[in-house]
């Protein structure tokens, strides 16, 4: 018998694969990962005292766009790495429109008149900004690495630091409903440092943890 053949015979009983099979995984997933973020801000950090007053202003949603920006564009990184050879170039690229505006924005409040450019940076609490960003990614990092290995990444390192991305960018806007500060200064800094640390995770992790 050819082995043309005898894969073919193989394959015959093979049940069909679904066309959504890589967005169900994944989103189910990440539905469980982004719970357990959201239930570390809400049980472990609590949210803001004045968050309904706070959702009425413009750093808070300067916070929101920033993170959820970053959020997508992470999340179409993980999906190409969960596909063999799929395209990574593009949603790679267009991550520099939010860092971009965050950095327009940032240039703008710090070259105002009355500006503080050491407060709108540091804020009150740049700390533990970081730290506590990553402390609420960790739960979707996770459940985007169970995700992964369900699927085909062969790019192991560019594909934890995918996740990392997501998962970095999904908890700090979760950890925005927290979080006192509004600056865009204090964003592009602290925020960015944050997502940078679970980004870096996710790439040193990759190669270790999503081996076929």
């Amino acid at each position: 018998m050819r082995t043309d053949d005898l894969i073919a015979r193989l394959s015959d009983d093979l049940p069909p694969v679904r066309k959504d099979a890589v967005m169900r995984i994944l989103l189910g997933a990440i539905a469980l990962g982004v719970t357990g973020s959201i239930l570390v801000m809400l049980l472990v950090l609590r949210p803001r005292h004045d968050l309904a007053e706070a959702m009425t202003s413009f750093g808070m949603w300067t916070k929101l766009a920033y993170t959820f920006a970053l959020t997508g564009f992470g999340f179409w990184l993980v999906e190409r790495a969960g596909r063999p050879g799929a395209d990574m170039a593009k949603p790679a690229l267009l991550l520099a429109l939010p860092l971009l505006a965050i950095a327009l924005l940032s240039t703008i409040q710090m070259n105002a008149q009355d500006a503080d450019p050491h407060l709108l940076v540091m804020g009150h609490t740049s700390r533990v900004c970081a730290v506590l960003v990553t402390l609420t990614a960790l739960p979707t990092l996770a459940a985007t690495f169970w995700a992964l290995r369900s699927l085909a990444p062969t790019r192991l390192g560019l594909a934890g630091a995918g996740a990392g991305l997501f998962a970095g960018a999904a908890g700090a806007f979760v950890y925005s409903f927290h979080c006192p500060e509004g600056a865009a200064p204090f964003i592009a800094v602290w925020y960015s440092l944050g997502i940078a640390l679970t980004t870096a995770i996710g790439g040193f992790a990759g190669p270790r943890l999503l081996r076929w």
